[in-house]
């Protein structure tokens, strides 16, 4: 990994610094790098590497969350620790694996998002799944949505989504007689939202799926995108290799309100919620804005200038995948294949030009950014995806909640004021889990 010839003060720690902060010697230092958890980087025309500053935090604080029970509570709540035991999906260096089945893998299938749904909540491959039957929404829902559409701006789109959802379940709620399987509803909630992307599109309007149509084909209508096998291909892509991940703050919503007893559009919302704020529906945001104006070496400049000062660069650096991010690395290869265009071919050498310069390996997000402006589709057509996909994992997750039993019901540690040391651990600890909170 190489860094720029000077790092900024504070990004990056020598050997000494490092080992002094996690109490270890040099030995195991260097075994933390060799294993991916702590990265390295090398100033030219110097033989000492340095370290990165976030990854040595992390790992100083996962080993002291070893030293007990609240310990380990505390750093759960802060870094990812594995506190929730799931069968659903595993994070590994090749991407997450839905029950046993790469996601990746999926893709390169072209597996159908209706399966790859089924897979997550039955376990199950059934590579031919049936186009779902979605009840017609109802007329009053569809209004709703039509005079939503003006509040539907670029920072409250979730939070519509999370109102015609909550909507929705009042509504069955109301009728009397009803009889569904939590699956049946799961299903009629993504036809809405696929319905509500409709408000994503350069012509905001709700958009409903027409019988006997798949998920990725309507979705694909309801932003406006041309309807050619690229972009048909494209979108159930993106579908695949986002409909479930780590327990990011929407999974972990949905399954704090399963336990609480709440309807499965009501968690469903939670997570809609959770999701609308500034550290994850606008990862997307971020990444088109970093995009947006001029070719491969405007990106390449921003980029470098960026890091330069200390500054996060939009769509990179993944905690989860030191490696790289595989759902990255699967667009970029869809891009070349099916969308070898100047624009976007710049983007992807850009993108390893940055790689090179900084050490950095691309996020899934920049990629998509790239891909869903050439499609043709609105600045929230990425995010609106992403809600989409991510629903079918939701739903597996409230469903395993349920069955656990348990009420997630985190202990809480009573200070009586924050001093000046309390104030400085909370920002070291939150500036090296700026990355985990993002994991999507």
């Amino acid at each position: 990994m190489r860094a720029n010839p000077n790092p900024p003060p504070g990004e990056y720690l020598t050997a000494r610094e490092a080992a002094q902060l996690l109490d270890v010697q040099r030995q195991t230092l260097y075994a933390y790098v060799s294993r991916g958890l702590i990265r390295s980087v090398i100033r030219p025309g110097q033989k000492a590497r340095l370290y990165l500053r976030a990854d040595v935090e992390r790992v100083h604080a996962r080993a002291l969350a070893r030293a007990g029970h609240g310990a380990v509570a505390a750093d759960a709540m802060n870094h990812g620790q594995a506190i929730i035991p799931t069968s659903i999906t595993e994070i590994t260096p090749q991407g997450p694996r839905y029950r046993g089945r790469l996601a990746t893998e999926l893709a390169d299938e072209a597996a159908s998002f209706e399966a790859v749904a089924e897979l997550l909540w039955h376990g199950r491959w059934e590579p031919q799944a049936p186009v779902w039957q979605v009840t017609a929404t109802p007329r009053m829902l569809v209004g709703m949505v039509e005079a939503l559409r003006d509040a539907a701006g670029r920072e409250s789109l979730l939070e519509v989504f999370a109102l015609v959802v909550l909507q929705l379940g009042l509504q069955r709620r109301a009728r009397r007689g009803v009889d569904e399987t939590m699956h049946e509803q799961a299903r009629q909630i993504i036809g809405v939202l696929v319905g509500c992307c409709g408000l994503a599109a350069r012509d905001p309007h709700y958009v409903s799926m027409a019988r006997g149509e798949r998920v990725a084909d309507a979705l694909l209508r309801a932003l406006g995108g041309e309807p050619s096998p690229s972009n048909r291909a494209a979108i159930g892509l993106m579908l695949t290799l986002l409909a479930d991940h780590e327990l990011m703050p929407g999974t972990l919503a949905v399954r704090v309100a399963a336990s609480g007893g709440a309807t499965l559009h009501a968690c469903i919302a939670s997570a809609l919620c959770t999701s609308s704020g500034m550290n994850v529906a606008h990862l997307y945001a971020d990444a088109d804005a970093f995009l947006a104006g001029g070719g491969k070496t405007a990106l390449l400049r921003r980029a470098l200038e960026r890091h330069a000062v200390g500054r996060p660069l939009p769509g990179f650096g993944h905690a989860l995948y030191p490696q790289g991010d595989p759902r990255g690395r699967v667009l970029q290869a869809f891009i070349r294949a099916r969308y070898p265009t100047l624009p976007l071919l710049a983007v992807c050498e850009a993108i390893e030009e940055v790689e090179r310069a900084t050490g950095l390996r691309v996020r899934h997000e920049l990629p998509m950014v790239a891909l869903t402006r050439a499609m043709g589709l609105g600045k929230e057509a990425a995010s609106a995806i992403f809600v989409v996909a991510r629903v079918a994992g939701w739903v597996a997750h409230i469903e395993e909640q349920r069955g656990s039993g348990q009420l997630m019901r985190p202990r809480a540690r009573f200070v009586t004021t924050l001093t000046p040391e309390s104030v400085s651990s909370v920002a070291s600890l939150a500036a090296s889990n700026a990355g985990l909170n993002n994991q999507s």
